[in-house]
């Protein structure tokens, strides 16, 4: 099984405050959601109004759809000019390659 994986970086110059922030957020992974079906969520700091982290993935066998599909994610996304994508970085792993992580005490 592979594992693909994006991360959008956005400015919003034009949030001013944290809720400004979140309508922005969800209208990007509510819409990438139902035209991509990926599992999408907000992974940067919810504290920051400016800068909006989106983390999207999907799973799959065939390793070009993957990364083309995230690819067209990201792409959709800029066209969406709900602020300036000023980062992004698509990756596809093999399941068996990514380490584990024990969370917990």
């Amino acid at each position: 099984m592979l594992i693909a994986a994006a991360l959008i970086e956005l400015q919003i110059e034009e949030a001013e405050s944290i809720k400004a922030k979140r309508r922005v957020a969800q209208s990007i992974k509510s819409r990438l959601r139902q035209r991509f079906n990926l599992s999408v969520s907000e992974v940067g700091d919810p504290e920051d109004w400016h800068t909006l982290e989106i983390g999207c993935v999907s799973v799959g066998n065939d390793p070009v759809h993957l990364r083309g599909r995230l690819e067209r994610a990201v792409r959709f996304v800029e066209g969406l000019a709900l602020g300036e994508v000023v980062a992004d970085d698509v990756v596809v792993v093999l399941l068996d390659e990514v380490e584990s992580f024990e969370g917990g005490e």
